[in-house]
């Protein structure tokens, strides 16, 4: 018990080093990473509220259009500012990766406002909620992102079959997500009735 102890201690430790390194090395792209969600954030919860308060619209769908309009200029943000691509976008290692990286977050925060949208009707816990999922995706997104779509290794052939490989992966948990968040939307339509 005491061996795989100490070596389970020192995997993880190989690992939090691997990982201080990588923030180390890497902190002006980390900093401008975190600015480009910023803008994401700022625009996506402008149009989250604007939908759900102003204009009527139930959370789900507020919660969508905010996601579709605020990551256009995330994705270019990203990949021209966070990583420095130029040249034109490729739709099957970069653009459908990304959208589907980022369809996670908007799954997961579909079935957040989904909920508390059942429990309440304040516009905060809505914002709050939606927030608290996009950011537990946050950080997979910027390793999808760095290792796979637009960092030094996607550079590479290998890395760019990488790439199109984890995409049917990416779709299934993808789609998955998306099953939750339908499943919540129909809970919440027969609940409204």
């Amino acid at each position: 018990m005491l061996v795989r102890t100490h070596i389970a201690g020192r995997a993880a430790g190989r690992a939090v080093d691997r990982v201080v390194g990588h923030v180390v090395d890497n902190w002006p792209r980390l900093l401008r990473y975190g600015g480009t969600s910023a803008v994401g954030v700022v625009l996506g919860q402008t149009i989250l509220r604007l939908g759900y308060d102003l204009l009527g619209w139930s959370a789900l769908v507020a919660n969508l259009v905010a996601f579709v309009i605020a990551n256009i200029p995330v994705y270019y943000l990203n990949r021209s500012w966070v990583w420095d691509r130029v040249g034109p976008s490729h739709w099957a290692t970069e653009v459908l990766p990304f959208w589907l990286v980022s369809s996670a977050g908007l799954a997961l925060s579909s079935l957040a406002v989904g909920l508390v949208d059942q429990a309440t009707d304040n516009g905060w816990f809505i914002t709050v909620s939606s927030v608290g999922a996009f950011g537990t995706v946050w950080l997979v997104k910027y390793a999808v992102c760095d290792r796979y779509l637009f960092g030094p290794e996607a550079a590479s052939e290998a890395t760019s079959e990488a790439a199109t490989d984890a995409v049917p992966k990416l779709a299934d948990l993808t789609s998955e997500l998306s099953d939750d968040a339908s499943r919540l939307a129909a809970i919440h339509a027969d609940g409204s009735s």
